[in-house]
């Protein structure tokens, strides 16, 4: 008997109508599951049928119940999820006389209106709109109804703050509804019963259905080798032979397929690769994919694939989720994908039917990421996933959710807001001290009262609630705008803008270069242009490598059983010579670390992966600061950590450091160098404004975080920000592992001059680690340079020019022919600005330069020779240098340390491969 028989025949007719007689595997197994009430966790690969898993058992005991209300709630992470949703359920609830709507943030308000009034039987939606339905009266007594719940691909929910707040959204429904179906859909992960509990909450039970992902799946592995005629096109896309080698091996296989899912792992990546397949030619029909696009290029893009118009789709994970790619028949992952979960997801989208096969190779361009994506394929074939645990007390959630309590009743009693939250699985062990201490916290900060026994509704906490749904941490973003169409193009995150976003700049966006026109209040106007600009960064980009995959990468280098790995022959050879190349030096491994003394810099050498690595190196850099009082330049990487120091700081000094360094006393350590960290800051901003000490829209450059931490020093605040950080940044558990193993000699520690891998591992970006008193000796050459580079001073009364340099200025800046005071401050290598400044202006863009002459002059006027000590900062125009220059209170350490900053953030946007 096939499962389908279970179901009305009104819907096995239209599943007939769809060409579908039989179910699926997951189908198979689910549709009884469901039917028989229980709840149930299907954990199955994309393409496959999940969805219909889930809902064609749901639909069928919707159609026999009686109607009225919203019956069933279906939550996805994405909103375009919910779009794809919906197409594919509106058949099948007609088959059966029901109706399903979407409600999310692009929801008109007619339709809002019409829902309120005439709810669906099936709500899609996601967490944070659910958590507004919970405020009106109407909706809220319509999902008094609801009988089951289903959480789409609930493993990207469960891992962070919005699976915090949804899981307690859930616990809230129960008081609403009484206890319901829960059915949650998951991709293939590691951690299958911490997800299993997650949607059960406390004292459920969940059954799991668990359907390999791998039977029907091929990855290859390769590394193409760049040949001599590669170098004139590599030099023409301002790339490197080996890159350009890697895309034209992309290229033939996009063009040997009928629509190929072109992943990587960072949205400025995929710009870097977009503009240079544009400029190479036309004739590869390629586009761009990523959530900082607009919805429009996002959704334009999606059918411009689906309709095959487009070949092939550049795209980051704002593809892997389950939206429906049409005929996606191969994936191509570009580098590393990092993770084993993310490949088999990201090849699972090729061949997205349940009897298709899905393909899928990584094209890697050096040796690094070749022996990882290898150790991530062989992994992937058996199924060795990585573990993860879900961080447990979020309290910023916690905040969020006692507020979002008060919109909803008039008085809410504690007793029972606390018995209701740890229900919830992430709040399972919160203690009532710290319960209570969060609700004191949000009295003082006046977004509600807090009695003795009960917490009641305060006005300001409604802004709160409606400026705090999201737990996504936020950065203004400026909307890019082109000149012509008018139409908006995407995003950029407030720290681009600020840093880099002057007149005449160029960067890329959706695979193309844009020069800004005009930077406004909230958009940056454009117009499109045949170059290669700056590539934008974007908060929260790069996937951590896990210890598990470096530690193998290790053991691969010291065993070369390649055989074992599904790379090609050249990708195997790539590795190897790589280990080769080392010859007598010592080979870095899973155990043996190399601590390798340069010209100025010391590479560790260190194969713990991305969070283990960066805890050893804020570890080291910390204890190695407060010894000798100077900054140590750092950067992180998986498999090493490179350390710019002082001459006299050596390698022998850093394997002291790590020998006396107590593993049991790591943790308390890192609770301490977190408050030097840039980490720190940048995580308590967000976190002051979940907790509505911080107004959302607060300008970041122009508060003092450093005051505002010691205001709330020892408040639930600060605590959640330093445990956030650890948990998100750090592995402090396994890094004291690691620890031990070298204190107990079962990892070999080297010292030694540099070696060919530590070589490879310098040049790159690099962080500045400051210790927590400032350190003079960077301000001051900082300030150095700055006071010794050449200006020309321009009176825009009389035109009169004199050069000279900063040093030499008064703090006061006149002019010495007619005593003007509008003096502006000129490049003497920016001819166009100086050729204005002669001529005039006889056209639109000569016109823009002058006004922005102009705010350079009345910059100079209103703050002297502080103005023009910024405005020589590199890549700081007159906007960023206003900034800086608001904060005129600031004692010279700190001015110069926000031009320090500004431009790192410009050197950051200049980088296209890292």
């Amino acid at each position: 008997m096939y499962e389908f028989d279970l179901l009305d025949e009104r819907l096995r007719a239209c599943l007939a109508e769809r060409g579908i007689a039989e179910p699926t595997e997951p189908q198979r197994l689910a549709i009884p599951a469901v039917l028989s009430g229980d709840h149930l966790l299907l954990v199955a690969p994309t393409g496959i049928g999940k969805t219909e898993a889930a809902m064609l058992p749901i639909l069928q005991m919707l159609s026999v119940e009686e109607r009225g209300g919203i019956r069933c709630v279906y939550v996805t992470p994405l909103r375009a999820l919910n779009r794809d949703l919906l197409a594919r359920l509106h058949e099948l609830c007609e088959a059966v006389g029901l109706r399903a709507a979407v409600r999310h943030g692009d929801t008109t308000q007619s339709e809002r209106t019409a829902q309120s009034k005439d709810p669906p039987d099936v709500m899609i939606t996601t967490p944070e709109t659910l958590q507004i339905m919970f405020t009106g009266k109407n909706l809220r007594r319509h999902l008094t109804r609801v009988r089951h719940v289903v959480v789409d691909e609930i493993h990207e929910l469960a891992e962070d703050e919005r699976g915090a707040q949804l899981s307690v959204a859930l616990e809230r429904l129960v008081e609403l509804a009484g206890e319901y179906q829960r059915i949650g859909l998951s991709a293939t992960v590691g951690s299958i019963d911490e997800i299993g509990n997650y949607l059960a909450g406390r004292d459920r039970a969940v059954n799991t259905l668990k359907i390999s992902a791998v039977k029907d799946m091929r990855i290859s592995v390769e590394s193409p080798p760049e040949e001599d005629v590669d170098q004139a096109a590599a030099n023409r896309l301002q790339t490197d032979a080996k890159h350009f080698a890697c895309m034209k091996r992309c290229r033939d296989l996009v063009e040997a397929h009928k629509s190929t899912l072109f992943f990587v792992n960072t949205r400025d990546y995929a710009e870097a690769l977009g503009v240079r397949y544009h400029l190479w030619g036309d004739q590869l029909s390629i586009g761009v994919h990523h959530g900082s696009l607009s919805r429009d290029v996002r959704v334009q893009m999606e059918d411009d694939f689906k309709s095959q118009r487009l070949k092939a789709l550049i795209c980051t994970s704002s593809l892997e989720l389950g939206i429906d790619v049409g005929s996606a028949d191969y994936t191509i992952q570009f580098n590393s994908p990092r993770q084993v979960t993310r490949l088999i997801q990201r090849v699972g989208r090729s061949g997205h039917r349940h009897d298709a096969v899905s393909y899928g190779t990584v094209i890697n361009t050096d040796a690094v990421e070749t022996a990882e994506s290898l150790v991530i394929a062989r992994r992937a074939a058996v199924e060795e996933l990585e573990k993860f645990t879900i961080r447990e007390n979020p309290l910023g959630v916690l905040a969020n959710q006692l507020v979002a309590m008060t919109l909803t009743d008039s008085r809410i009693d504690k007793d029972w807001a606390y018995a209701v939250i740890t229900r919830a699985h992430p709040f399972r062990r919160l203690l009532r001290a710290d319960f209570e201490e969060v609700l004191k916290l949000l009295a003082e900060l006046h977004v509600l009262w807090n009695d003795e026994d009960s917490f009641r509704r305060k006005t300001t906490g409604r802004r709160y609630f409606y400026d705090n749904i999201s737990m996504i941490p936020d950065e203004r973003t400026y909307r890019i705008r082109e000149v012509s169409t008018r139409g908006v193009i995407g995003t950029l995150d407030e720290s681009f803008v600020a840093s880099y976003a002057e007149p005449y700049a160029t960067f890329v966006a959706r695979g193309r270069t844009w020069r800004i026109v005009e930077v406004g209040e909230d958009e940056v106007l454009v117009e499109e242009v045949r170059e290669i600009g700056a590539t934008p960064s974007w908060v929260g980009e790069e996937i951590p490598v896990p210890y598990e995959i470096a530690q193998e990468v290790g053991a691969m280098r010291r065993l070369l059983e390649l055989d074992v790995y599904p790379g090609d022959e050249h990708a195997r050879e790539v590795v190897a010579s790589f280990v080769k190349a080392q010859g007598d030096f010592p080979l870095p491994t899973d155990k043996r670390v190399t601590i390798e003394q340069g010209d100025g810099v010391i590479v560790i050498n260190c194969c713990f992966g991305s969070k283990v690595n960066e805890t050893l190196s804020k570890l080291i850099t910390s204890l190695l600061i407060a010894r000798f009082g100077e900054s140590i330049g750092v950067q992180t990487e998986p498999y090493h950590i490179v350390l710019e120091t002082p001459r006299n700081l050596t390698a022998k000094d850093v394997l002291r450091t790590i020998q006396e360094t107590d593993p049991d006393s790591l943790h308390q350590l890192m609770r301490i160098v977190l408050g030097n960290s840039s980490y720190l800051r940048w995580q308590f901003l967000h976190i002051a404004k979940k907790f509505g000490a911080v107004r959302k829209d607060a300008d970041y450059k122009m508060l003092n975080i450093s005051k505002l931490m010691e205001a709330f020093e020892h408040t639930p605040m600060v605590e959640e920000a330093v445990v956030k950080t650890l948990d998100e940044n750090m592995d402090i558990e396994t890094a004291a592992a690691v620890l031990h193993r070298i204190h107990q000699g079962s990892i070999e520690v080297v010292v030694g001059p540099l070696s060919p891998i530590g070589q490879k591992a310098i040049g790159k970006r690099q962080e500045l680690m400051q210790p927590r008193r400032a350190d003079k000796a960077v301000l001051m050459a900082l300030k150095k340079r700055l006071m010794s580079e050449d200006v020309v001073l321009v009176c825009m009364n009389c035109r009169v020019r004199r050069k000279g340099t900063v040093g030499g200025l008064p703090e006061r800046v006149k002019c010495e022919s007619c005593g003007g005071v509008v003096i502006a401050a000129v490049r003497p290598y920016a001819r166009r600005d100086l050729a204005v400044l002669k001529k005039g202006a006889s056209d639109e863009e000569e016109l823009k330069a002058l006004r922005r002459i102009y705010k350079n002059a009345n910059l100079v006027m209103a703050h002297g020779r502080k103005a023009v000590i910024a405005l020589v900062g590199r890549g700081i125009g007159p906007d960023t240098a206003a900034r800086i220059l608001a904060r005129y209170h600031l004692e010279e350490q700190e001015f110069l340390k926000d031009i320090l900053e500004a431009e790192v953030n410009y050197a950051r946007t200049k980088r296209f491969w890292d």
